[in-house]
């Protein structure tokens, strides 16, 4: 009888969640964990968007927001090391690394990426520049008219990304 080897991260099946730090966002955390995430196959890729002129993703709302720091999405890196200065990039890279400590202990391989911008630009950017074979989103359900004049990430995901885009209605799970 022979076993199989774990698969390398580089043979894995490269998933992509798109977490905004709401209670939305967690449930969809954990809904795809039990619906989608496979730990022996997948590895998942948690990314955050942060603009600067939302409220703060979590912490004290009477803090201050987090200014936009101009970046490409080659520049992440940098960015989380910007992130590191300001309360609110520092409590969404906390929060992303409490999240990955929690695929840990299920056996899931994970990353974190920490993206300054406007989400509906940078996260079809992220899947443009980098290896995902499927991205999660969640749709808040803004109704046409909010959606046409705010923009709808995941109308701009399904669009612009180049990998198979799912979209979970928060209202579903």
């Amino acid at each position: 009888m022979t076993t199989q080897q774990p698969l390398s991260i580089t043979d894995k099946r490269r998933v992509a969640l798109a977490y905004d730090g709401s209670e939305d966002a967690s449930k969809l955390f954990d809904w795809s964990i039990k619906n989608i995430i496979n730990p022996a196959t997948d590895h998942l890729i948690l990314l955050s968007a942060v603009t600067h002129h939302e409220k703060p993703l979590v912490g004290k709302t009477d803090e201050k927001v987090l200014p936009m720091l101009s970046t490409t999405v080659t520049k992440v890196d940098e960015a989380i090391e910007k992130s590191q200065s300001h309360p609110e990039g520092k409590t969404v890279q906390e929060r992303l690394q409490a999240m990955s400590a929690h695929l840990r202990t299920l056996h899931i391989s994970s990353e974190e990426h920490i993206l300054f911008g406007e989400p509906k630009t940078l996260i079809p950017r992220f899947t443009q520049h980098h290896p995902v074979d499927l991205l999660i989103v969640g749709s808040r359900g803004l109704g046409a008219v909010k959606s046409v004049i705010l923009g709808s990430v995941s109308d701009r995901c399904i669009h612009e990304c180049p990998c198979p885009v799912l979209v979970v209605r928060n209202a579903t799970i």
